[in-house]
């Protein structure tokens, strides 16, 4: 009985080991002739974008040829896996190619199959394969699809409307700002700052007419993107927009235009406004940061102004300013007034 056990045993386990192997001989087959077929098909786009691109003199090349070339090696609906490689292609060498030869390459990838790949992942109910379909559509410039983009730009997921709103600077430039009033979601920091780069990548010329029509939103996220696009071209013309937020309620926004307005240098009336609005910073570290802008901007030639913080402020506020009056040169002020402290702890006591 026992012998017998063992026998049925060792049968099953060489069943086991026997189905292993075969299955690492189909799988390396498998591998081996998709490995074939992706460089085929890397070899074939490669071609058909050299003949577009550099065509021999007095050729051109015709479009059913490309597409007929790529059905006969299975760019094709049945085939989805050949059809998302060969957008990678697409995006990979959209990337790698500048100038005319890069406007080309957007006629050409308008034309050719995946024609509706990309577009159609937007009627998907998962969220990676919607957020891969709008990337998809702004990497290779389909900007005809832009309404049924601009649709998601307030989809609840954070990383659909990202793109979307990628998007959306891709195709629109400047003129997306006015829609900025109308979004209804939080806008994170890295989101605002991968539209800023884009902006300043593709559309590097500010036109300050579509810039004021974000103005309007009354969003934190909306305001500081303002104040951070303000920063990034340095548009001196609008500083007040981003001054008017200095004294703000909100603790992200005020430390957004601290961080905006490091950047510019302002004359004596800007730094006068600043001043102004030092006095309604509620948080001690944020007022430092800007006596510190003030000190470094401005030529120091509002001694009262400090004069007042010396004696009025916290002690971390004297401190500070203390430092900056004996830095500049104003000793004898900073002397008299730990003279005075000195004078009155004596009389306390």
């Amino acid at each position: 009985m026992i012998v017998f056990i063992l026998l049925s045993v060792i049968k099953i386990l060489l069943v086991l080991l026997v189905g292993f192997w075969i299955t690492i001989v189909v799988s390396l087959q498998y591998r081996r002739r998709r490995l074939k077929k992706l460089n085929n098909i890397e070899q074939v786009f490669a071609e058909i974008c050299s003949d577009y691109l550099y065509p021999f003199p007095g050729e051109e090349p015709k479009l059913v040829n490309i597409q007929r070339r790529f059905r006969n090696i299975g760019i094709i609906p049945s085939k989805p896996r050949n059809v998302q490689y060969l957008i990678d292609l697409m995006i990979r060498t959209q990337r790698s190619i500048l100038g005319k030869n890069y406007s080309k390459l957007e006629i050409l990838f308008h034309q050719i199959p995946p024609y509706r790949v990309s577009i159609g992942k937007l009627k998907s109910k998962k969220w990676w394969i919607k957020a891969r379909g709008i990337r998809e559509i702004y990497e290779m410039g389909q900007d005809q699809y832009i309404n049924e983009i601009i649709k998601e730009r307030n989809n609840k997921n954070i990383y659909v409307r990202r793109e979307a709103q990628i998007a959306m600077v891709v195709f629109l430039g400047w003129e997306s700002l006015r829609f900025l009033p109308y979004l209804k979601r939080e806008m994170p920091l890295w989101q605002q700052i991968k539209v800023v780069e884009k902006l300043y990548d593709l559309y590097p010329e500010p036109q300050l007419k579509l810039l004021k029509k974000g103005f309007k939103s009354d969003k934190a996220y909306s305001n500081e993107l303002l104040m951070r696009i303000i920063r990034k071209f340095n548009i001196e013309e609008e500083i007040d927009f981003i001054i008017g937020f200095l004294d703000h309620y909100n603790f992200d926004t005020r430390e957004t235009a601290l961080y905006c307005i490091s950047t510019f240098n302002l004359n004596d009336e800007k730094i006068k406004q600043i001043q102004n609005k030092f006095f309604n910073i509620p948080n001690t570290e944020q007022r430092i940061q800007m006596l510190k802008y003030i000190n470094r901007t401005s030529r120091m030639n509002d001694l009262e102004f400090y004069k007042n913080l010396l004696y009025t402020e916290n002690d971390i506020i004297k401190l500070t300013t203390a430092e900056i009056l004996w830095k500049n040169g104003y000793k004898e002020e900073v002397q008299e007034f730990y003279y005075q402290q000195y004078t009155n702890q004596t009389l306390n006591v």
